[in-house]
């Protein structure tokens, strides 16, 4: 298959809105919904990002933007974007940026190539990141949204889930009780481990009912929680992670 016919494939695959939902999906979707409502009265925040290898090719301008304008249709953005480029050593980008009122999507086709001076055929990486503010049951959707896309594009990937969220008392001192447990309990997932260490307390499990997961010292994690907590407000905060957090703290 030639380069040219490829990149037409894919960009037919996209354009297709076809995606089948079944019944155990919309069950594990439930539950998540569900855990995440623990604190949602609290969520400031919730970020969805996804990373997966397309091919190793050559893509011009005018095929990229292309891709990401159908990637973005997938994701019901048909207007109001706008598109940008980047370069570093060994990379290039083309950016696609969606701001709205309750989210910012970024979309992103980066080449990396095996030489800084961007020379070679590159190996093509399609990213995504969404910020929103919409509340924790329009974020797992989104989730699993991006996640079925990537699947329908038949590329292999990594799609995270985090919501920030606060809470009044100090709950790392309980190392999370109060919390996890709630949480662990409406996505029916059992504790793997838990570290306190330098005033944070992070508490890992795992669920059968997401299908996505890490390996810690051996054992299956999909779930992260991070505690961190502030004594002059009297505040902990708190970074709920699918499978795992991803932002610093």
């Amino acid at each position: 298959m030639t380069k040219k016919v490829k990149v037409s494939f894919m960009i037919v695959v996209w354009s297709i809105v076809a995606i089948q939902i079944f019944i155990n999906y919309r069950q594990n979707m439930n539950q998540t919904v569900t855990a995440f409502s623990v604190v949602d009265d609290s969520v400031s925040e919730e970020i969805i990002k996804g990373y997966g290898y397309f091919e190793t090719m050559q893509l011009g301008d005018v095929s990229r933007k292309k891709m990401l304008e159908n990637l973005a249709g997938k994701l019901g953005i048909t207007d109001g974007y706008t598109f940008s480029s980047g370069e570093g050593d060994g990379f290039t980008k083309t950016i696609l940026t969606k701001e709205s009122k309750k989210a910012t999507t970024v979309l992103q086709i980066v080449s990396l190539y095996d030489e800084p001076d961007i020379s070679g055929v590159p190996e093509q990486y399609i990213a995504v990141e969404i910020t929103t503010s919409a509340g924790s049951k329009q974020a797992v959707e989104l989730y699993n949204k991006v996640k079925r896309i990537y699947a329908d594009m038949g590329l292999e990937s990594q799609v995270s889930l985090e919501i920030d969220a606060d809470r009044r008392g100090n709950y790392v001192e309980t190392q999370g009780q109060g919390i996890f447990e709630d949480i662990f309990k409406a996505v029916k997932a059992r504790k793997v481990d838990d570290i306190m260490s330098n005033g944070i307390c992070t508490v890992y499990g795992y669920t059968r009912s997401e299908e996505n997961y890490l390996t810690l010292n051996g054992k299956k994690v999909n779930i992260q929680i991070v505690l961190t907590y502030d004594e002059d407000k009297d505040t902990t905060y708190i970074k709920i992670g699918m499978p795992i957090v991803n932002s610093s703290y």
